[in-house]
């Protein structure tokens, strides 16, 4: 069986795009064409690299918070800690630490300022341990400062209690007593503790207003628990995002627990965020639609000029598959074309975005966590850019070529 030779068509479609021709009018379609292709290409480039960076701008924040992986009873809102052997735990060789947590919603006040927010106990190396007083903004991430207890709070708590580190005044814990109440003195119901504070984080996060750090052991005293906790933090030595060792964590723990990772633990903002991705990437996609729509008439026009150059092709035994594929490729050309400088082009406005940050968020730039646009580029967006120009143009070429069916050679109609 002979073989289908794509070399000639190939070459002939490369000529009528490069080499001059009679008609200057198709030159300048093809051109407009190639243009439309590029902007669009260019702008679906930025566009999601614009929304990577912001996409990992968020990861980051919620990771400075986050652990890498968090353990919970798959009933209840607490647990013995001594139900999971926590030095097995310790053997995976890539995790650096294992860190017991006992956290719930207490009522602070400091003088005549209240707010309802989350108590979170833990070990007070934990701070030192898992990194996470990196965020801290004003005073000391200690919870043991000077062999006192003391509390950390969230920037936002702060604010509401409008704290400063420098007064003498502590700051007062209520939490609903399950052992003692007293509907005459509602008070006499919750049991009061004091702590000093030590410093004040900030992570741009929802956990600004939802969470304070203090001691575990005070944590326990606090809501008259004694050896429970409500989650087991888990942090590996190095950031990964295979997530490799859940099923082992599980493993151990048994089916009694749920293991999250630090996507799972934020599921329905990472997945809202892929799925805008989507539809961003979705919309954009249209835009270079219309634009390669342009071919249509590009190949059309081409097909009525090159009529005499078809007739003598056939004469000289040039298969209709052959002519067919000629157009094809002339299309799909003047696509990558289009679509590889545009590539270019994007990504050079994203580097320069990138060095110089030329473009602001906005007049009030200096209340946000970065004052520019972050900008990320991935090459998964490349290919898929590059790939969904390339199959569409495809697509409208072979719509295209239909018309040669309509042309006649040597009084016959061609087929």
């Amino acid at each position: 069986m002979r073989k289908f030779n794509f070399q000639l068509p190939f070459f002939i479609a490369k000529r009528y795009l490069f080499s001059k021709k009679k008609h200057n009018f198709i030159n300048v379609i093809s051109l407009i064409s190639m243009i439309g292709i590029m902007v669009s290409s260019a702008a679906l480039i930025i566009v999601l690299s614009v929304f990577n960076g912001l996409q990992d701008l968020v990861e980051k924040s919620f990771n400075q918070f986050n652990p890498d992986y968090l353990i919970l009873p798959k009933e209840g809102k607490t647990f013995d800690s001594n139900l999971i052997d926590i030095s097995k735990l310790e053997q995976i060789k890539s995790l650096k630490s294992v860190e017991k947590v006992f956290s719930d919603m207490v009522l602070l006040s400091l003088g005549e300022k209240q707010t309802l927010t989350h108590v979170k106990g833990v070990d007070p190396a934990y701070p030192q341990r898992t990194g996470i007083d990196t965020i801290l903004y004003d005073g000391f991430f200690d919870l043991n400062k000077g062999g006192r207890e003391s509390v950390v709070l969230g920037a936002y708590v702060a604010g509401t209690l409008d704290l400063n580190l420098n007064q003498m005044e502590l700051i007062k814990f209520y939490y609903p007593n399950r052992t003692r109440k007293n509907l005459s003195n509602p008070m006499e119901s919750f049991t009061t503790l004091f702590l000093p504070a030590a410093g004040v984080f900030l992570s741009h996060t929802q956990y600004d207003e939802q969470y304070v750090f203090v001691p575990i052991e005070f944590a326990r005293e606090l809501t008259l628990h004694d050896n429970e906790v409500t989650s087991l933090e888990l942090f590996l030595k190095e950031q990964s995002n295979s997530f490799s060792e859940q099923k082992e964590i599980q493993n151990i723990v048994g089916d009694q627990f749920v293991v999250k990772n630090k996507y799972e633990q934020e599921e329905l903002l990472f997945k809202t965020m892929k799925s805008e991705k989507l539809i961003i990437f979705i919309i954009l996609l249209f835009v270079i639609l219309m634009a390669l729509f342009n071919i249509i008439g590009v190949i059309g026009m081409l097909i009525v000029e090159k009529r005499e150059d078809i007739e003598i092709m056939t004469t000289m035994g040039m298969k209709p598959s052959q002519i067919h594929t000629l157009f094809l490729t002339e299309g799909v050309l003047i696509s990558l074309i289009g679509g590889l400088a545009g590539l270019f082009v994007g990504s050079l406005l994203c580097w320069i975005q990138q060095t110089f940050k030329l473009i602001k968020l906005g007049p009030d730039s200096g209340a946000y966590i970065i004052s520019h646009y972050p900008v990320l580029m991935q090459p998964a967006d490349f290919f898929y850019v590059l790939t969904a120009v390339v199959v569409i143009s495809f697509a409208v070429s072979a719509i295209s070529i239909i018309g040669l069916k309509k042309i006649k050679t040597n009084n016959e109609l061609y087929r």
